[in-house]
């Protein structure tokens, strides 16, 4: 048994209040000792540590894994995770369901600007996901996209991340142990 903790960063369906991951998943290790799966803006072996410190003991990373080289998803949709920065990505929908994160895009901000999903939104989202049609639906993605700077191997996403893990989680049990944290 055990819990996926996903706050407002990830990509997709959303709860419209917008806790983030660290807040929630700090709240949610408080009220249950069950193990707990973090998830949204994690793309790496820092955010993989600052999860593992408040509480989970393992790892979602949704918007890295859409964009390896061996995603099935189109090479477009790849390459608008890459090039999208800290800020490009939106929330919508927050005032009905389903409320969602996804990629900047004219279609997303004529959304964000009525503030209404209309009903076929989803209607083609297999042209965006595999046809490469940016503009055919919306394309979920976390805000990390805007830490993700080219298409890699999954191995080597695999490898990096847990190695920058325990770099990290050294570096902060130096720290502790010198007791410098200035």
């Amino acid at each position: 048994d055990g819990l996926v903790v996903e706050g407002a960063e990830g990509g997709g369906f959303k709860n419209p209040e917008e806790v983030s991951t660290l807040v929630l998943l700090q709240a949610i290790r408080r009220a249950t000792p069950v193990p707990l799966i973090a998830a949204g803006g994690i793309v790496d072996g820092r955010g993989m540590a600052s999860a593992f410190a408040v509480g989970a003991e393992a790892v979602q990373m949704g918007t890295r894994f859409v964009s390896a080289a061996e995603s099935p998803v189109h090479a477009n949709y790849k390459a608008a995770i890459v090039a999208a920065g800290v800020t490009g990505t939106v929330v919508l929908n927050k005032k009905s369901s389903p409320c969602i994160r996804a990629l900047k895009t004219n279609r997303t901000a004529a959304i964000a600007e009525t503030g209404l999903m209309p009903a076929d939104t989803f209607s083609r989202i297999l042209d965006l996901y595999f046809g490469g049609d940016m503009e055919a639906a919306v394309g979920l993605a976390g805000q990390s996209a805007g830490l993700i700077d080219t298409v890699r191997p999954v191995a080597d996403i695999i490898a990096d991340t847990v190695a920058e893990f325990f770099a990290e989680t050294a570096r902060l049990g130096a720290m502790a142990r010198a007791g410098d944290f200035g």
